[in-house]
């Protein structure tokens, strides 16, 4: 997870693939995950990321942003 941070994005997109598989409950694995996509130009995959960490997390301020960013809230 740490490769996202490292701005490393198609490894960050992977290490949260894996992340969701053990937790698909991690909020934040899914605003992560949105966070690369949304910077590898993945707009929908971002969308659907940051949509999914809202319904788990309601008012999660990182995923509110995000989407209001894209458009798409």
């Amino acid at each position: 997870m740490i490769r996202l941070f490292q701005g490393d994005n198609r490894g960050g997109v992977a290490d949260y693939d894996k992340a969701l598989q053990y937790d698909p409950s991690d909020a934040f694995s899914w605003n992560n995950r949105g966070q690369a996509r949304m910077r590898l130009g993945d707009k929908q995959g971002a969308i659907a990321d940051f949509r999914k960490a809202l319904e788990l997390r309601p008012g999660l301020p990182t995923a509110r942003e995000a989407l209001q960013k894209l458009g798409a809230l």
